[in-house]
């Protein structure tokens, strides 16, 4: 297939980025892409580029209302005759705001005329635009802003976009949305990825992080029995112990295989995953200081069931990352956490631990978060972009 567009990467932001990100996934998902533009990188064709004399030209000029026919239509057969050796192996075209938005109107003539199946990515639409009121005008070449391209297949990056189109083009358009690379805006390193992706953890919806050491006195029990009864209603719940076995406590081992007992006994054993096994024998703890950070920022809840604190270091990492607390309810972590962790009782047993986390999966930003990572990632995008470009060419 080739992606089209009048710039390309590199240019910050925009339709320029989404661009570069379509290429990313569809080749890492073996994909035969070519990205064609103006500049930047891809395969140039220089009268694709909205700032080509020629191009820019015709653009003023028809801001003006001075269509130059002539000039137009040797522009528009000149881009024609450059895309059809480039186009020749392709099996579809896809367009992004090219037909919608006035910058190269002979590159969207070009493809209105062309043999290629095209798909149009529909962004902007400047007829729908009063910042464009001066292109609101009838006849050629006019026209190609608010009119079907025929054969063509279009999607729209939202809803909103979705609705304009039926309104103005009657074309019942697919809606895929942008989105981000999720571990490369929040920084995560491709090591904690592969050590979430061993561990199973990567498939978490949510992830209850418990920073802390396997020792008696963090209640790590506590926490497996809460997780138990939150895989009631959250299924998909999964928590890490990211802590290796204190270092000093002689029955640190013993309560070890009582923890992996209990896991066992309350089914867990595919829902909590004590990172230290993910190291072999004899090898240092995969869990650094770098890795701890990573792992706070993918958590959608920290959890501390400590019986006893002189500080409370997870406190303040947690806050540091915007992470919602759930701990026992003792004086050091209050005077750390002020107002805004959800306690329970030191006395409590796993039900109020259960009520708390499930109080803050509910906070706002918690569940916009949540609802942001599964709509607009771009590993939950792929398969519909995908899908649209079979049905295009179908």
């Amino acid at each position: 297939m080739a992606l089209l567009h009048y710039t390309a990467p590199p240019v910050t932001g925009g339709v320029e980025a989404i661009l570069g990100e379509h290429r990313r996934l569809l080749t890492r998902a073996g994909h035969d892409v070519q990205l064609l533009a103006g500049r930047g990188d891809a395969t140039l064709v220089p009268e694709l580029d909205s700032r080509h004399p020629e191009v820019e030209a015709l653009y003023e000029a028809l801001r003006r209302g001075q269509a130059e026919h002539s000039a137009f239509e040797s522009l528009r057969e000149r881009i024609k005759q450059k895309l059809a050796p480039l186009l020749a192996d392709r099996d579809l075209v896809i367009a992004h705001n090219v037909a919608t938005m006035p910058f190269n109107l002979p590159l969207a003539a070009a493809l209105a005329g062309g043999p290629w199946p095209v798909l149009h990515w529909v962004h902007d639409l400047a007829w729908l635009n009063a910042h464009y009121r001066a292109f609101h005008r009838e006849g050629e070449p006019y026209d190609l802003l608010h009119r079907a391209q025929p054969d063509a297949a279009y999607v729209a990056i939202s809803e909103v976009r979705g609705r304009d189109l039926q309104q103005l083009l009657g074309v019942e358009a697919e809606v895929i949305p942008n989105g981000i690379d999720f571990d490369q805006f929040l920084g995560i390193r491709p090591a904690t990825r592969s050590l979430l992706r061993a561990a199973g953890l990567d498939r978490a919806d949510p992830l209850v992080l418990v920073p802390l050491r396997v020792t008696r006195r963090k209640r790590l029990e506590l926490a497996l029995e809460a997780a138990a009864l939150l895989r009631e209603r959250l299924p998909r719940l999964m928590l890490a112990v990211s802590g290796p076995l204190g270092p000093h406590a002689g029955d640190n081992r013993n309560y070890q295989q009582e923890l992996f007992e209990l896991r066992a006994r309350l089914e867990l054993d595919d829902v909590v995953r004590f990172l230290h096994e993910q190291a072999p024998a004899g090898a240092p703890h995969p869990v650094d200081d770098a890795t701890i950070a990573d792992l706070y920022r993918v958590a959608d809840v920290v959890l501390l069931p400590s019986e006893a604190e002189g500080f409370g270091l997870p406190v303040i990492e947690a806050a540091a990352v915007r992470a919602p607390l759930v701990c026992t309810d003792l004086e050091v972590l209050r005077e750390i956490g002020g107002a805004g962790i959800h306690a329970f009782p030191a006395g409590a047993g796993a039900d109020s631990v259960a009520m708390a986390v499930t109080a803050a999966l509910a906070e706002p930003l918690v569940a916009q978060r949540r609802r942001v990572a599964d709509t607009y990632s771009w590993d939950r995008i792929l398969p519909r972009i995908e899908a649209a470009v079979e049905k295009a060419i179908a």
